[in-house]
């Protein structure tokens, strides 16, 4: 019997919730870096009301503005407290006892703090204070009212012992409807948070993220996502370059001796378009954008990939009407052939030129945009087969180990693997069942094989 893709993720779904409620419940989640914290109340994902520590119910009524310089996260904040309309600013922490230990209990810039939001709960006693002994209340936001919202897993502890192939006696067909069933599963979980943004930035904001995103790789996805937040679609210009790469953090005001004659030419362009904005657009130090200094590809360099971006921003009206199954072909060959004068021949502002040219936009990420993005928002049956044929380029090696350790090392893994939609499949299964060893609590094996016949 063949699926809708709707009814393959509410069978994942169903499936989720019989195993759970047989097994314990998995110890509290990591707790993401602050930084990604305020990247999700600034993008509406975090709820808006809650219980403070002191019993008052609390309701957002007006999130504020992510600051840019030193001072509280969110300013020109509205809050309803048990009835009473308070402005102010918001902090955000992942421990109440965070703002003690960064010093805002003697620091007269947080006096006007009116919410501090947490995701621990405060220890017993605890309170939160200005340097005027005013008490602050406390939102503590528990894992169940921010991971799903998020897209973030249950797991929090990787250093357990893994399973080992539990499911080595499930056949093929079975291995394929699971992976199916988890792929769609993941696909409306994206779609929900998707639609959730577009609704509090608009449909333009949204699809200009979601591309960032992408345009970051793994390694700089988010930091790639907090600057189309930080310079959004509707602030850039001609200068769009100036605004992105100087918000990033990329532009000084002076380049080394030794770089090249075009470089000093191309950097003195744009600072110059940069420095009328810098007030307005700079991040002061402690709110820069969490850029991945591992080593990478150098085509794959963050200024490299934040001029793909700039450049994408010059023509977003055309691309934005092919952001769908039907307009992907035409989509591709126009991300295809962006260009860029200077970043076809340089990998960084510093860098030698390069020998050759290269593409600014490599068809890898074309492809993973209409995985990720594309694909998952249409929600027309053409959308979810065209999602099932598309390829991977590449076969990550943790998805073949984790596949390996779930299924043991079977010759048509490899060929079911080089489909975008499996190896998708498995980074759900994997966040999941896997990451928590949820198998080694309950008889999830058996569960899930009956489940997949």
């Amino acid at each position: 019997m063949k699926y809708s893709r709707q009814q393959l993720a509410a069978q994942y779904q169903n499936l989720l919730a019989d195993i759970y409620q047989g097994c314990a419940e998995p110890s509290p989640a990591v707790l993401p870096p602050e930084m990604q914290i305020q990247s999700w109340w600034a993008s509406g994902l975090l709820p808006l009301h809650g219980v403070c520590q002191n019993g008052d119910n609390v309701r957002i009524l007006e999130r504020g503005r992510w600051n840019r310089l030193p001072g509280p996260d969110f300013t020109h904040a509205e809050i309803e407290l048990s009835g009473t309309r308070l402005r102010g600013d918001i902090e955000i922490d992942p421990r109440a006892q965070d703002w003690e230990a960064h010093g805002h209990g003697a620091n007269p810039a947080f006096d006007n703090v009116v919410l501090h939001v947490v995701l621990t709960p405060p220890p017993l006693g605890w309170y939160t204070r200005t340097s005027q002994h005013k008490e602050v209340p406390i939102m503590y936001l528990p894992p169940e009212a921010w991971q799903e919202a998020t897209g973030t897993s249950k797991r929090n502890d990787d250093t357990l012992p893994r399973c080992r192939k539990p499911l080595a006696e499930m056949n093929a067909a079975a291995i394929e409807r699971l992976l199916r069933a988890a792929a769609a599963y993941r696909q409306e979980q994206k779609r929900k948070r998707f639609h959730h943004r577009l609704r509090d930035a608009g449909e333009a904001q949204a699809w200009y993220e979601a591309w960032a995103t992408t345009l970051g790789y793994s390694a700089n996805k988010e930091a790639m996502r907090m600057l189309a937040m930080r310079v959004p679609l509707r602030e850039l210009s001609a200068e769009s370059e100036a605004l992105l790469l100087g918000t990033a953090g990329f532009l000084k005001p002076v380049l080394p001796e030794q770089t090249a004659p075009e470089a000093r030419s191309y950097h003195r362009r744009v600072w110059d378009a940069w420095w009328l904005q810098k007030e307005r657009y700079a991040l002061s130090p402690g709110r820069e954008l969490p850029w991945c200094k591992a080593p990478a590809r150098p085509l794959n360099h963050p200024q490299r990939r934040v001029a793909a971006l700039a450049a994408s921003a010059s023509k977003w009206n055309k691309l934005q009407s092919l952001f769908s199954t039907a307009g992907a072909a035409e989509l591709k060959k126009l991300l295809s052939c962006i260009s860029h004068p200077f970043w076809d021949t340089h990998y960084t502002l510093t860098a030698a030129p390069m020998r050759n040219k290269a593409s600014l936009i490599g068809l890898q990420r074309i492809n993973d945009f209409l995985v990720n993005h594309v694909y998952v928002y249409d929600e027309s049956p053409a959308a979810w087969e065209s999602y099932l044929h598309c390829n991977s380029a590449s076969m990550p090696h943790e998805t073949m180990r984790t596949a390996q350790l779930l299924f043991g090392e079977r010759p048509e893994l490899h060929q079911l693997l080089r489909k975008a939609y499996a190896q998708q499949a498995l980074l759900q299964i994997d966040a999941d069942f896997c990451a928590c060893n949820i198998c080694m609590d309950c008889a999830f094996p058996a569960q899930l094989c009956q489940w997949a016949h």
